[in-house]
């Protein structure tokens, strides 16, 4: 499931939290469905809370089936915080989940001032990857963030080129988007939107929090995994003066092109 993990697409959207936001939210229930190669793998489930000052984001899927006996993996990745200035200021991520039950457990709080604090990390990042150091964590956003942060930038100034410096308290790297143009994405029956959107193409950066040496396997796998694939996310208004969010996602992969479609939307 590293497929799945190295994707942007998979920070979209959120599962509710508990604490209130400013002002009136516009909130959407969203359903992704996730195609590999041509085949249906999974489908996930999201919610999005977007307000003048405040949102909360994030997603939630795991594999079943067949897919799920021989590769048995969930995540449930949540963000929160307010919306002002050029980036959000997040409050806390949380990225829960596990592979082949073994638990993926990430929590980053985060200061008045901004200052990301990681708070809960199993196993901790230390064991297998390079620190990070302090002053590379200042300024950053968590990665659902920074999927807000792309969306705010669409619904503002109708174009998508920002970078965001982001630390999910593993590791440090930029996602830098970049607007491709309009286009108008046609009808499906993969899809449940058809029409204008914004097509942004989307870079992965790395900056710290590699693998260490004694982890060459693994170390050489992510150096593959980050070149430069091209990554595409379109970006629309599904419901009439709604919020912008992700209608399609389109990268390549080792095991083929990986298509992720707007399968529902409820508000």
């Amino acid at each position: 499931m590293r497929i799945f993990r190295c994707l942007p697409f998979a920070l979209l959207a959120a599962m509710p939290v508990t604490a209130a936001l400013a002002g009136p939210v516009e909130a959407l229930s969203l359903t992704y469905a996730v195609h590999v190669g041509g085949v249906h793998v999974l489908d996930a489930d999201a919610e999005m809370a977007l307000g003048p000052d405040g949102y909360r984001a994030g997603l939630k899927m795991q594999t079943d089936g067949f897919l799920g006996r021989v590769a048995q993996w969930k995540t449930d990745i949540r963000a929160q915080g307010l919306l002002s200035g050029p980036l959000p200021r997040p409050r806390q991520f949380t990225a829960h989940g596990s592979w082949r039950d073994q638990p993926r457990l990430t929590t980053v709080d985060y200061t008045p001032d901004g200052t990301p604090t990681l708070t809960l990390a199993d196993p901790e990042p230390e064991k297998d990857r390079e620190p990070v150091p302090a002053n590379l964590r200042l300024g950053t956003v968590d990665p659902v963030s920074a999927i807000v942060a792309v969306l705010d930038q669409v619904a503002r100034k109708g174009d998508c080129d920002i970078t965001v410096p982001v630390y999910d308290g593993r590791q440090r790297y930029d996602l830098v988007f970049a607007t491709q143009g309009e286009t108008l994405l046609e009808a499906s029956d993969l899809s449940v939107y058809a029409g204008p959107a914004t097509a942004c193409s989307v870079k992965f950066k790395p900056v710290a929090g590699r693998w260490k040496e004694s982890r060459p396997r693994d170390r050489d796998r992510e150096g593959a995994k980050r070149k430069d694939v091209p990554v595409t996310l379109y970006i629309a208004a599904t419901v009439a003066g709604g919020p912008p969010v992700p209608v399609r996602l389109e990268m390549d992969s080792p095991l083929g092109a990986v298509k992720v479609h707007l399968a529902a939307v409820n508000s």
